[in-house]
């Protein structure tokens, strides 16, 4: 069954921020992995969220298997992601 892939403000906010292709891009990948199994979901060291790659970009997201729900936290470039989510 496929997972609910819910954004949150400040993902959405993060990708207002991106060229418009780069923005298509990685929606298309996030909505592609709730239908999809979580290979490409890998778990962020001394932290309980989830990094995605897409490119030179990350998405962090929180999975929650019981109600099949995931929370897109923030899209960022990979050289600012770490640092902002461990604020």
């Amino acid at each position: 069954m496929p997972f609910q892939v819910i954004w949150t403000k400040k993902s959405k906010k993060d990708l207002k921020l991106f060229e418009k292709s780069v923005c298509e891009r990685i929606i298309d990948k996030i909505e592609l992995l709730g239908k999809e199994d979580f290979v490409f979901l890998e778990k962020i060291k001394n932290c309980p969220d989830y990094k995605f790659r897409v490119g030179k970009y990350r998405a962090i997201i929180k999975k929650f298997p019981a109600t099949k729900k995931l929370f897109v936290l923030r899209v960022m470039h990979r050289k600012n992601v770490y640092n902002r989510i461990r604020k």
